[in-house]
């Protein structure tokens, strides 16, 4: 991981250049701002629906559902789902 500080001088083509190698902290005044990391069609897709408002909601409610024990077994499941 490198990390370059950000200043007028930087130009988005080096940036990109450099993020083609390794990912790149973006600084400003040493402090990280920004992450540019190489991404494909297929990783952007994935990224899109993990960071939907739906998904982020579901995930909140299985949480919440395993906290208050509303969870079931391996073999009540399988005895639900009639795979036994």
């Amino acid at each position: 991981m490198k990390q370059i500080e950000l200043t007028a001088d930087v130009a988005l083509k080096h940036l990109l250049q450099e993020a083609e190698k390794e990912d790149i902290v973006l600084t400003r005044q040493g402090h990280a701002v920004a992450l540019i990391s190489p991404i494909d069609d297929e990783e952007l897709t994935w990224y899109v629906r993990e960071c939907a408002p739906e998904f982020l909601a579901s995930i909140a409610r299985a949480r919440a559902q395993v906290q208050q024990g509303q969870t079931v077994g391996h073999d009540d499941l399988k005895r639900q789902l009639d795979l036994e």
